[in-house]
């Protein structure tokens, strides 16, 4: 069992990160091109049959199941028979979405392999590892720069350590503000959604989807567009917090970036109930793509349907 994995969640930089963790765990640099293998679902058969084969000057032959999740029937069970008695040179690696372990096969499956979470990230998680990562490149950085990495990022990991590596290599060791994240990571997006928002506000919707193609062009993916709605919509919410509070506009600028300056007029028109009708839409999107029941195309193009009605 210790020599068979499976890696279940849904953030796809974690389980990459997990396959070569397990691929280097047991395999040396010189040994991976001859006992190391990748195989979709449809070739499981393959990939069996490749545990079965002695690895070559080397102890062990590692093969790599993505998306087990999608296996027929057949595969799964033919699967579960090689685990019952594997190969002792051979590590078979399954990868799977988070909504497997909702399913049967996942059970069935489950007392033959060690399972290892590639589950998203808490927000807490995920800011506490970009505090962590400039910590230890000795550079500084406000709170409130940190929550707008993540605003704009999400849980994306791969997306999130793109983004910090850069504003690190070009910060000069300054210490980092929103207005540096704004300029590095967001600045050209941040205008390209107040756009799509603005026509959202108009009903506008030729100019929505020509915004749209706008960000495609921009090689921003789906859920990363849904991304953005949400961090405008939470910036609104800041701001009319803050608004409420008394608070000036340097104090909004310090907490949500240049975006404020863009934000603080058209606040007041978000009422409470439109800014949690907005926070529903975008949680609705987000789940229908994430389980599968709409693909991210459809349900970013519902989503701004339905945020153009509120």
């Amino acid at each position: 069992m210790a020599s068979n994995f499976i890696i279940v969640g849904d953030d796809t930089y974690l389980r990459d990160k997990e396959e070569k963790k397990i691929r280097d765990k047991f395999l040396s640099r010189e040994e991976i091109d001859l006992n190391y293998a990748v195989y979709p679902p449809e070739d499981f058969g393959k990939a069996l049959d490749d545990l079965g084969t002695s690895p070559f000057l080397s102890e062990k032959r590692v093969a790599v199941i993505r998306d087990y999740d999608k296996l027929p029937e057949e595969g799964a069970s033919s699967v579960i028979k090689y685990l019952e008695k594997p190969s002792p040179t051979g590590v078979l690696v399954l990868t799977s979405g988070a909504e497997f372990r909702k399913k049967a096969a996942y059970k069935k499956i489950a007392g033959h392999v060690t399972e290892i979470s590639a589950d998203k990230l808490t927000s807490n998680k995920v800011k506490a590892g970009i505090r962590k990562f400039f910590s230890k490149e000795g550079i500084e950085i406000s709170p409130d720069a940190v929550d707008l990495i993540f605003d704009l990022k999400g849980a994306d990991a791969s997306s999130i350590i793109n983004e910090i590596e850069k504003l690190a290599a070009f910060s000069g060791g300054e210490r980092i503000e929103t207005e540096h994240v704004e300029r590095m990571v967001g600045r050209s997006v941040t205008e390209t959604v107040f756009k799509l928002v603005d026509a959202l506000g108009a009903g506008d919707m030729k100019m929505v989807f020509r915004v749209l193609n706008d960000l495609s062009a921009q090689k921003k993916q789906i859920p990363e567009i849904i991304g953005y709605l949400a961090w405008y919509i939470r910036t609104i919410q800041k701001i009319k917090f803050l608004s409420a509070r008394g608070a000036g506009m340097d104090e909004m600028v310090r907490s949500a970036g240049k975006a404020a300056y863009r934000t603080a007029p058209v606040a007041r028109k978000y009422t409470s109930s439109k800014i949690g009708k907005w926070l529903e839409f975008i949680l609705e999107a987000e789940t229908d793509y994430k389980k599968g029941r709409k693909t991210p195309a459809l349900a970013l193009e519902m989503l701004v349907v339905k945020l153009s009605g509120t």
